[in-house]
């Protein structure tokens, strides 16, 4: 569709739009209820990485504005933050969660993401009188519906630039459904969902691939080649990504059903409490294609 023109487009500064009505809500905009809108936040990424870089600026309603900068806020500092391991995604996120960590409040716990490391102890009983206690730490989490909502966002103000029309100051919205399928930390982007995602998804053609923000911001938005639904994925901060469909539901639910269901293995069953795990599988850069624009 557009992938062409998308090709000969600078990579060294941001695209502006000059549209009159909100890529997020649709409402038609005015100079009263209009905002300038980064699509991929200046702060959503470490501070200076943007420059003479690729973003998409549009114009957005101040509801929508403030909603988005809201789920960007804690979701970019905890995904700057360092793994259980201790391994951060890059020299400039370890800058930025220092700067950011006291002022950005998890919505998880309610505190600071500096004071939002998670925590569970687990007590294991050896035959009748014997025990064992577990502590388990990790890293601030992020919640799956503000996750999955603000990759939404995204991929409307993306879908809205290959479809806008300047001759009409406008760019339209999908058909159907927002279907998220998996978020993942970077040590598991190679669990069998993933990996299913990535090899069915790259025979699609591409419409929007991005690599941005120095490689802090990734995201890649594909067409199946005979229905009406497309695949989506975002790499937020090196560290962390989130993959999905959108398009007619039924098409969408049939491609999710063709992924493999990731399996725990139990550690603790009970009636109101159980402790199951799962090994994390990262990805191999050789394996890694998901934001290539070839498969090969």
């Amino acid at each position: 569709m557009l992938s062409a023109e998308l090709q000969e487009m600078p990579r060294n500064r941001p695209v502006v739009l000059r549209n009159l009505t909100c890529p997020y809500c649709g409402c038609e905009l005015d100079k009263a209820s209009s905002t300038k809108e980064h699509v991929i936040g200046r702060r959503f990424v470490p501070v200076g990485t943007l420059y003479q870089d690729w973003n998409l600026i549009l114009c957005a309603c101040k509801t929508c504005n403030v909603r988005k900068s809201d789920l960007e806020d804690d979701i970019s500092v905890i995904t700057m933050h360092h793994d259980a391991f201790g391994n951060s995604p890059s020299s400039e996120a370890v800058a930025e969660v220092e700067r950011k960590k006291s002022k950005s409040r998890s919505r998880r716990t309610g505190k600071s993401v500096g004071e939002s490391i998670e925590s569970m102890t687990l007590q294991t009983k050896f035959g009748s009188s014997a025990s064992m206690t577990f502590t388990f730490t990790g890293p601030p989490q992020v919640q799956s519906d503000r996750v999955f909502e603000l990759a939404h966002l995204q991929m409307m103000g993306f879908f809205y630039f290959l479809t806008y029309k300047e001759e009409r100051s406008r760019g339209y919205f999908w058909l159907g459904k927002f279907a998220p399928v998996l978020e993942a930390r970077k040590s598991d982007w190679g669990n069998p969902t993933h990996l299913a995602f990535m090899r069915t998804v790259l025979a699609w053609e591409p419409r929007i691939l991005v690599s941005t923000a120095k490689g802090h911001y990734a995201a890649a938005i594909r067409k199946h080649p005979t229905q009406n639904l497309w695949s989506w994925a975002v790499e937020w901060n090196k560290s962390f990504r989130v993959v999905g469909y959108f398009g007619e539901e039924s098409s969408a639910r049939e491609a999710i059903a063709q992924l493999p269901l990731l399996e725990g293995r139990s550690i603790v069953e009970g009636e109101t409490r159980w402790v199951r795990y799962r090994k994390e599988t990262p990805l191999t850069e050789a394996e890694d294609r998901l934001f290539h624009w070839t498969a090969e």
